[in-house]
């Protein structure tokens, strides 16, 4: 696995568990359809702000 994937794994682990235990905290149930709706949503953003931070990055000349 490259580097990026990692970061992207990491990032949805510790978004899911940060999730799981917001939720337990304040409602005290756990519903798994919408943890996955979170991660799937949270995935989209991840994508979409790495396309917007290369877009906005001058290309690089040597």
């Amino acid at each position: 696995m490259n580097v990026r994937g990692r970061l992207y794994l990491a990032g949805a682990i510790g978004a899911s568990i940060s999730y799981i235990f917001n939720v337990l905290a304040f409602t005290g149930e756990f519903d798994v359809i919408r943890w996955s709706v979170f991660v799937v949503l949270f995935l989209l953003v991840f994508v979409g702000f790495e396309k917007l931070i290369a877009w906005t990055e001058p290309p690089e000349s040597d």
